[in-house]
């Protein structure tokens, strides 16, 4: 391993790294509110500004707005209302994303002016029950975050300062690393891609086929690219780390056939060959 101690180095940094990225999107919403997979912003302002005061009332009757700029932050186990509703930041694994809209949202009864939106239409007809549910299940797969920060974590373990078979075992369990990684970071993709098509109709109010969905952006958060990165991270690291126990056993075997024939002495990875005894006849 001395020949390839750089490449096993960096392969092992990368495993690290990607074990960092993935904790921080554990602990995103609704543990810190400001790490998120999927932001949703709400419109602002109030309907005496040309707003929309599309939130519902508390028990005591004031408004449930908090602030102008309101907004909902998706995270692995949960999600957080930003200056809406108090500020609640509910932590379940699976939850609705559209379901979630739809509650705050309440009925849109064609603020746009939509000539196809009759005033007794409400948000939640203009997505599927099928879309409700199948994001709704989704989000229970969301468990696989910390199940890959584990692996990649191990996989550095193994790759620190390990000789050959550890190499080898840390190869193993970095290839498997990625795989959990990959296929977590596709179901986050589909996930919010799903609650992203649906929402994104209202994005323009002046468009005709717009439904006037009273959502100002819909977009990935910094959670979701650390995911991506960490799978692009794990990736190399696995790559890597294999690539450095493959050619560190290709320097050894060469050594000691070199050890074997007089060239060079023998190095430290195999027994020590005794030198050649020279005949006097």
């Amino acid at each position: 391993m001395a020949r390839t101690g750089f490449i096993h180095h960096f392969g092992t940094f990368l495993l690290f790294s990607a074990t960092v990225l993935l904790v921080i999107t554990c602990i995103s919403a609704p543990v810190v509110r400001s790490i998120a997979l999927l932001k949703v912003e709400l419109p602002g302002g109030n309907t005496n500004s040309g707003g929309f005061d599309f939130l519902p009332d508390l028990d005591n009757g004031e408004s449930g707005r908090n602030g102008n700029d309101p907004s909902v932050s998706f995270g692995v186990f949960g999600y957080c209302l930003n200056d809406v509703l108090g500020g609640q930041c509910p932590r379940r694994l699976g939850y609705s994303p559209l379901g979630i809209i739809q509650d705050l949202v309440g009925p849109n009864r064609g603020q746009s002016g939509n000539p196809n939106l009759s005033p007794e239409q409400t948000f939640g007809e203009f997505y599927s029950d099928n879309s409700e549910r199948t994001t709704r299940a989704m989000t229970k797969a969301m468990v696989l975050h910390p199940i890959a920060a584990a692996f990649n974590f191990i996989a550095f373990i193994l790759a620190l300062g390990a000789g050959m078979v550890g190499s080898l075992l840390a190869s193993l369990v970095a290839v498997l690393a990625f795989i959990i990684t990959a296929v977590t970071c596709i179901i986050d993709f589909v996930l919010f891609g799903i609650v992203r098509s649906n929402l994104s109709n209202g994005w323009d109010s002046d468009d005709e086929d717009s439904l006037g969905l009273q959502v100002e952006r819909v977009y990935y958060d910094n959670a979701a690219w650390m995911t991506l990165a960490a799978a692009v991270l794990s990736l190399v690291g696995a790559v890597v780390v294999f690539f450095s126990c493959c050619s560190g056993r290709i320097h050894k075997r060469r050594d000691r056939k070199r050890a074997m024939k007089g060239d060079v002495p023998a190095t430290d990875y195999g027994t020590p060959v005794a030198p050649r005894r020279r005949r006097w006849f």
